[in-house]
């Protein structure tokens, strides 16, 4: 199971010793992306902890079947923290959700802010499409656990207590965060020109501290990978 391709199915359709037909889109990355045949072996998982291995009986186009294993084992997820990110243009933020979900994060929070690109009508047109690729980047990662993509917020809502206080990515801030974590489980990041002086004073004013995250200015994007996987490796070392 360790070098095989990881494919995506439904919750609650993994079953030992059933056989299972893959859902078209994933039927077709199989034979055509991953160009797998008949009697290949994979694994399979739910994204919601459930991960088999399987042999393919079948794979043609958009016709894959597959055998699964008589063991299906059960995973539990692995603490991460909530990401939240102004609204960043189309490309930037599909990446960053795909890295949030490659470093360990738990929760993907889009954030309406002074400076986000577009509008909340647009975000919330996009979250559908966000949760896609959160669930896409699973198999590329390995993870058995999917992030959650939840609906976007806007800073009077952050302010208001809709997300727990936790550490503002910042030029100058806490480098340090060992044993803090627990109760830091929030990063909270702006869009492309970063938060207003008023956004950051509001955020310090409701609890918010600052994380520094390196001595050069980072692009939005890079600042979700760099301070996701930061948190990650400390709340792994601290558990």
């Amino acid at each position: 199971m360790k070098d095989a391709p990881w494919l995506l199915v439904p919750e609650g359709v993994l079953v030992g010793g059933c056989e299972i037909a893959l859902e078209p889109d994933e039927a077709r990355h199989a034979s055509g992306s991953l160009r797998l045949r008949t009697g290949d072996r994979v694994v399979l998982t739910d994204g919601v902890g459930s991960v088999t291995g399987a042999e393919l009986t079948r794979c043609v186009r958009s016709d894959v079947i597959a055998v699964i294993d008589e063991v299906v084992t059960r995973v539990l997820p692995l603490p991460g923290p909530t990401v939240a990110l102004g609204v960043l243009h189309t490309k930037a933020m599909d990446w960053a959700v795909q890295k949030a979900v490659e470093v360990g994060a738990a929760t993907f929070v889009p954030l309406l802010c002074d400076r986000s690109q577009g509008s909340h009508q647009r975000a919330l047109e996009r979250v559908d499409h966000w949760r896609r690729i959160a669930r896409q980047a699973l198999k590329q990662c390995r993870r058995p656990w999917g992030m959650g993509i939840e609906s976007p917020l806007t800073m009077a809502e952050v302010l208001g207590g809709r997300l727990q206080p936790g550490l503002v990515a910042a030029p100058e801030g806490l480098t340090d965060v060992s044993g803090l974590i627990s109760h830091w489980m929030t990063l909270l990041v702006g869009p492309e020109g970063g938060l207003t002086l008023e956004e950051r004073e509001a955020l310090a004013g409701a609890g918010w501290s600052t994380i520094a995250l390196g001595p050069h200015i980072l692009r939005a994007e890079t600042a979700v990978v760099v301070g996701a996987a930061r948190l990650v490796q400390q709340l792994q070392a601290d558990s």
